[in-house]
């Protein structure tokens, strides 16, 4: 089993995805921020194995959050 955690700032964006992904039995969306804050504050304590970030976020963006994740989470795939 794969856990994801979806970042992304609409809602709607967040549901497709988590409708998508957890269509496969293999993957389990196990929580989901809109703010890159929220995330830094989810992430660590859920430790998914994959991230999946939106690039435009409201209080930063995804490339800041991605780095900010792998200094916490080094095996984090994202």
């Amino acid at each position: 089993m794969i856990t994801v955690f979806l970042v992304d700032d609409h809602e709607v964006v967040r549901r497709g995805v988590a409708d998508l992904l957890e269509a496969d039995p293999e993957l389990t969306v196990v929580g989901e921020a809109s703010t890159a804050a929220q995330a830094l504050a989810r992430v660590p304590a859920l430790q998914p194995d994959v991230a999946v970030l939106d690039v435009r976020l409201p209080d930063g963006n995804g490339i800041e959050l991605c780095r900010d994740l792998r200094s916490k989470l080094p095996e984090l795939n994202v």
